[in-house]
C-alpha cells in the first residue's frame, strides 16, 4: 500500500463529511486531499487532486454520484486516471447497488456504516493496488478504453450467475473470490487463509463467513434452472464452498491471464 492514500469525501451531509473525516483523521496513512457537498464540486475536486480513493454519496445536488463517476471516466484531460470509488449510501436497493458497482464502484456500504471497517476496505482496495502495481495482478483492456477491474469482473461473474446480492453471505463470498484471485498460493486454503481474511475485514468470525457464504450458495441453487448460461451450466448439484469460490476465481484468473 502507499505510504499516504489521497481520498476525496464528497456528500451532500456536513455532519457525514465531518463524522468521515473524523474517522480518517486516526489513520496517519490517508491524507483527505478535500470535501465536496454537490456533484460538480466533486468532479472538479476529483479533477484537482486525483485521489487514490472517492468516498462517494450517490444522491447529492447538481449531480449525483453515478454522474461523477461517469464524468470522471469520460473526461478527455483524465484520460488513463481512475481513482477506486467507495459508494456510502443510505439507498440499499439491489438495482442501486448493481447500478453503482457496475458504473465503476469498488465497493457499496451502507449508512450508517463503521468507521473501522471503513478504515479496513480502504487498506484492502489499496493493498490489491499494491499488488497490481508489484507484477501479481495484470488488468488487460478489454473491448475498451475502460480497463475492466478484478473488482468489477466478480461482480460481473456472480451476477450472471445470479447470486442474491441482498443476502449478507454475498459480500463475504465477492471478498473470498478476490483474494482467492490475487493470491499467489495456488494451494491457498479456503478455510485456513480465505475464510480468516474474509473474517477480519467484516469483523465477524470465519465461521459466520462460512455458514453465510454456504446460505447464499445454497439460495442461488435454489432459483437456479437448466436454462442458466454461465461458469456452471450443467451442473445440477450444489458446489461446496471450495468449489464455488475456486471455480469462480479460476475463471477470473483466466480471464485477466493472471
Amino acid at each position: 500500500m502507499k505510504d499516504t492514500v489521497k481520498i476525496v469525501l464528497a456528500d451532500d451531509n456536513d455532519i457525514v463529511r465531518q463524522m468521515i473525516s473524523d474517522t480518517l483523521s486516526e489513520d496517519k496513512s490517508f491524507c483527505v486531499a478535500g470535501e465536496a457537498a454537490d456533484g460538480e464540486s466533486a468532479v472538479e475536486l476529483i479533477k484537482k487532486e486525483r485521489p487514490d480513493i472517492v468516498l462517494l454519496d450517490l444522491v447529492m445536488p447538481k449531480l449525483d454520484g453515478m454522474g461523477v463517476m461517469d464524468r470522471i471516466k469520460n473526461s478527455p484531460d483524465l484520460k488513463g486516471y481512475s481513482p477506486e470509488y467507495i459508494i456510502l449510501s443510505a439507498a440499499g436497493r439491489e438495482d442501486i447497488i448493481s447500478e453503482a458497482l457496475n458504473s465503476g464502484a469498488s465497493y457499496f456500504m451502507m449508512k450508517p456504516f463503521d468507521g473501522e471497517a471503513l478504515i479496513r476496505r480502504i487498506k484492502y482496495i489499496m493493498a490489491g493496488d499494491a499488488a497490481a502495481n508489484a507484477g501479481t495482478t495484470v488488468l488487460k483492456e478489454k473491448a475498451s478504453d475502460d480497463v475492466r477491474s478484478v473488482e468489477r469482473a466478480i461482480t460481473e461473474l456472480l451476477r450472471n450467475i445470479g447470486v442474491p446480492i441482498k443476502m449478507v453471505g454475498y459480500k463475504y463470498l465477492r471478498d473470498a473470490i478476490e483474494i482467492t484471485v490475487k493470491s499467489q498460493d495456488d494451494d491457498i486454503s479456503i478455510t485456513k487463509t480465505i475464510y480468516p481474511e474474509v473474517a477480519q475485514i467484516h469483523d465477524t468470525s470465519p465461521g459466520n463467513v462460512e455458514r453465510n457464504i454456504r446460505y447464499v450458495i445454497e439460495a442461488t441453487w435454489q432459483r437456479r434452472s437448466e436454462k442458466n448460461e454461465d461458469i456452471f451450466s450443467g451442473q445440477a448439484k450444489r458446489p461446496t464452498n471450495t468449489e464455488f469460490i475456486l471455480t469462480c476465481a479460476e475463471h477470473i484468473k483466466l480471464e485477466f491471464n493472471l
